[in-house]
């Protein structure tokens, strides 16, 4: 595990401090599912990639569609559009491939099998665009 990785990740979050349990525990169970995902700061978000990123973390400033401002949106890079409560925004940024804006939960216990579902099939997805032999470790990771 990548600890310089995990507190930048955490860096990127440190104004929105009630959003730092539920970032901790996404990035924790996705490194415990996919040990290879590799975690990437950058200025407007957090990446997660396993050779090609699948999702991205951010910290919104604004509300949206006249929700409370969430503490992390969870951004995940897959061949559809989804549908969900926590679905904010899904847009077709290339063809066949849909980022979907979701709220992540602010409480870690609020996890739940589909969220990591559409994890790792995020994963597989882009995984599989990367021509790597496909996905060393693509199990579902769905626990």
């Amino acid at each position: 595990m990548d600890l310089e990785a995990l507190r930048l990740a955490e860096a990127f979050f440190a104004r929105k401090p009630a959003a730092l349990p539920s970032v901790r525990a996404f990035l924790a169970g996705a490194l415990e599912r996919w040990p290879d995902t590799e975690i990437v700061t950058q200025k407007s978000q957090v990446g997660l990639r396993d050779p090609r990123p699948y999702c991205a973390l951010t910290a919104p400033e604004t509300r949206v569609k006249g929700r409370a401002t969430p503490g992390a949106l969870l951004s995940l890079f897959l061949p559809r559009p989804l549908e969900a409560e926590s679905l904010l925004l899904a847009v077709e940024a290339y063809p066949g491939r849909f980022t979907n804006h979701l709220i992540l939960p602010e409480d870690p216990a609020d996890f739940d099998r589909e969220l990591w579902t559409w994890t790792a099939e995020a994963r597989r997805f882009r995984c599989a665009k990367s021509g790597k032999d496909p996905c060393k470790n693509a199990g579902s990771g769905v626990t």
